[in-house]
């Protein structure tokens, strides 16, 4: 069965598979990178923005308590100013007044030295300063504040008796701290921190202790002005700070307190993160549909092309009665049957051609083997000589596991290999004697005469070197070339062993035959010598085998030699 995604080992898959995502999965992660920038870029404005007009908001509450508890603290004044109520300010019981109110304490000063405790704790007197003098007797507040070591700062409210000079009659009241961060903590949005510092930054309150980096960069921005922001920290601890003046000094002459508001990023941008995934869900929808309309039109395009390669595939391999089947309707199918006609086309033309390519090597065999017989024959000795060499070789071709066309190769070699000898003289050839140095000389001639004869005919090329080694030894003694070892053809050195054996066995006008078993012993005594050790192994194979008992190999009858040697 073939795979989902086969279509893809096709180069034209391929190719409209990255057309797709060039025309629609480049464009669209374009598009969604641009647009969650956009986004991102605006959403950090507007938390900007928003934390701007909180950390306003918030100060502008801390305003708004003051200026509240100095209406009380006016109010405390005018009473005590008061001439209708001359035994009011003798009450033990003021507190009962400001019960639950912002005013922890009240403090009456007699020119500007004695102190009369109203209620609370003691207050002590405001600054002496003509700025102050001034502030108080037109009527207004005055807040300072007094540092503890190791503990909350207190915070004052100044106020002139009414009818009274600053210097001669005042009133010093304490805030209610809980009062003012209550006030503060109802103007906190949620998941947002808050600190109030004092002039000299130093904190007021806090709704979480800020990092002291935090408060040290709140210190750099404010010198640069009485409202900023910035990002502090990396990563998923990324704090968004701003900052923003309280403006005190022209209601109640004190220097700016500074509100700072800080949100961490990822809470700040929780909505833009679902935003972000909501976007990235539909986008992937988008592509995984276009994806899946692609896949199905390319594979509907590609399936014929792969049909079509397959069958080119078979019939390539000789398969001319293959067919495709295509049923896409188009023109696809068109070529499939067009396909298939060339198909019936070559199947003939083909066959026609294998009869005549038999036929040809039918002939083409049977000259060779003519030849052969006509060399032979110019010695009644060697009658036969070449074909039963060429069946022995051919044999230990097979033995070796050469293919066909090798097999071929050395049924045309030994038929030819000896066919230089039809320039050597019967007289030598039949000679009953031992040669002279001369006589042997004409003989090694016979391989180089054997290839010069070849060497026109262009399909014989690859014979040449198996008639021009077939006397070469193995251990680089023999001739024309004294090629040693794998230097020789394999089919040359195979031609060798077939060629000394036949010889060997049969009568010659010098010696009469061997015996089968002393052709063996030579055989094996000679591998690695004259002959190659895997051929006269493979040899011996052969007459195990043939022999009927594969493990003694030398174990072979005379009948079973002579038949394999002159076969």
């Amino acid at each position: 069965m073939p795979s989902v995604f086969s279509h893809l080992r096709s180069s034209f898959g391929r190719r409209i598979l990255l057309l797709f995502a060039l025309c629609i999965v480049v464009p669209g992660a374009v598009f969604s990178y641009l647009s969650l920038r956009q986004v991102e870029e605006k959403f950090h404005q507007e938390t900007m923005r928003r934390m701007r007009l909180q950390s306003r908001e918030i100060g502008m509450s801390i305003h708004g308590g003051f200026s509240s508890i100095n209406t009380e603290v006016e109010f405390l004044a005018g009473m005590l100013g008061d001439q209708t109520t001359p035994d009011f300010h003798r009450s033990p019981d003021w507190g009962w007044l400001f019960h639950d109110r912002p005013l922890l304490g009240a403090t009456r000063f007699h020119d500007g030295s004695r102190a009369e405790t109203l209620f609370g704790n003691p207050c002590p007197s405001p600054p002496q300063t003509d700025a102050a003098r001034t502030h108080l007797a037109s009527g207004h507040g005055l807040l300072y504040l007094q540092q503890n070591p190791g503990g909350t700062p207190r915070f004052f409210l100044a106020h002139a008796i009414r009818g009274k000079a600053p210097e001669r009659e005042l009133l010093v009241c304490e805030v209610n701290p809980d009062y003012l961060w209550e006030r503060v903590r109802n103007a906190v949005p949620p998941v947002t921190e808050v600190a109030v510092l004092s002039p000299d930054g130093a904190p007021l309150f806090q709704t979480q202790p800020m990092p002291a980096g935090v408060l040290g960069r709140v210190e750099l921005e404010r010198r640069k002005g009485p409202a900023g922001n910035f990002e502090w920290g990396q990563g998923s601890g990324t704090l968004l700070v701003d900052l923003a003046a309280v403006f005190l000094k022209p209601a109640f002459l004190s220097d700016d307190w500074i509100v700072v508001v800080s949100q961490p990023r990822s809470e700040a941008f929780a909505v833009a993160k679902r935003f972000t995934r909501v976007l990235f869900l539909s986008i992937s929808l988008v592509v995984l549909s276009a994806g899946l309309f692609a896949h199905v039109q390319i594979r509907r395009s590609v399936a014929p092309l792969i049909v079509l390669k397959e069958g080119t595939r078979r019939i390539s391999g000789g398969d001319f009665d293959s067919r495709v089947e295509i049923g896409s309707g188009d023109e696809f199918e068109e070529l499939g049957h067009s396909f298939n006609a060339m198909a019936d086309h070559l199947g003939r033309e083909f066959r026609i051609q294998a009869e005549l390519i038999e036929e040809l090597a039918q002939n083409d065999l049977g000259t060779l083997t003519a030849l052969a017989r006509t060399v032979d024959t110019n010695s009644p000795w060697t009658a036969g000589h070449s074909e039963r060499v060429t069946a022995l070789a051919m044999d230990l071709g097979r033995e070796l596991g050469l293919p066909p066309d090798e097999i071929d190769l050395l049924h045309r070699g030994g038929l030819l290999h000896d066919i230089g000898k039809v320039g050597v003289p019967p007289s030598i050839l039949d000679k009953p004697g031992k040669l002279t140095e001369e006589e042997f000389a004409v003989i090694k001639k016979h391989p180089s005469k054997g290839a010069e004869i070849l060497e026109p005919i262009p399909n014989l090329q690859k014979v040449i070197p198996i008639v021009l080694q077939h006397h070469e030894r193995f251990d680089g003694k023999g001739y024309p070339s004294g090629l040693s070892g794998e230097d020789i053809s394999l089919h040359a050195r195979i031609l060798a062993l077939a060629d000394v054996a036949d010889a060997l066995v049969s009568d010659r006008p010098y010696r009469p035959g061997w015996s089968r078993e002393k052709v063996l012993a030579y055989t094996r005594e000679n591998a690695g010598q004259q002959f190659d050790p895997e051929v006269v192994e493979a040899f011996f194979r052969i007459e195990a085998w043939r022999s009927g008992n594969a493990t003694a190999e030398t174990a072979i009858t005379g009948r079973l030699l002579e038949t394999a040697i002159r076969a």
